[in-house]
């Protein structure tokens, strides 16, 4: 896994309103399974996708290799017929440059700042989990929580609990 890599992916999918909406789709499964209750899960950043099939979405979260998510989770989406599936890879990545230690020579032959330096590649450990989420599962999530955003809360008994005056904060504190 490149980081090069990974900002094109963002970058596109910043480019595609389609591509934002799936995604918010797929948070909104992981959010709805309780996924981010297992240890880790929230620290994930997408890298890859999503890539979207006739019957599936299929999207890859990278995460450090320190902090692997609880397989455990897992167990929730495959009950949904979802796939997951676990790699360890390892992230290429610029050194920050604080010292000229940080850095190594360019011999100019790209064509980019002839004779300059460039931060020095780092490599990481990571996790990268793959989840192929259905989407038929995904509608379906979506269609409920529109159905639940549409019906309305009945205030009658507020307002007419405010309009009594029961509304007021008149409680006493008793030790």
């Amino acid at each position: 896994m490149d980081q090069n890599y990974i900002i094109d992916t963002l970058k596109n999918n910043i480019n595609r309103q389609s591509a934002l909406d799936v995604l918010m789709d797929f948070e909104r499964v992981l959010d709805n399974q309780n996924i981010y209750t297992y240890a880790n899960w929230i620290d994930g950043e997408v890298v890859e996708g999503p890539h979207i099939d006739k019957y599936w979405v299929t999207v890859t979260l990278m995460y450090p290799y320190e902090k692997m998510p609880d397989p455990e989770a897992a167990k929730r989406l495959l009950k949904h017929d979802c796939k997951v599936y676990y790699a360890k890879d390892v992230l290429i990545s610029a050194a920050k440059l604080k010292d000229p230690s940080d850095s190594e020579p360019r011999d100019g032959m790209d064509g980019r700042r002839p004779g300059g330096a460039r931060a020095m590649k780092i490599e990481k450990d990571i996790w990268l989990i793959t989840l192929e989420i259905p989407r038929k599962f995904m509608q379906e999530l979506a269609a409920a929580s529109l159905a639940n955003a549409n019906n309305d809360a009945d205030t009658s008994a507020v307002d007419s609990a405010i309009a009594d005056g029961d509304g007021e904060d008149n409680a006493t504190i008793q030790s």
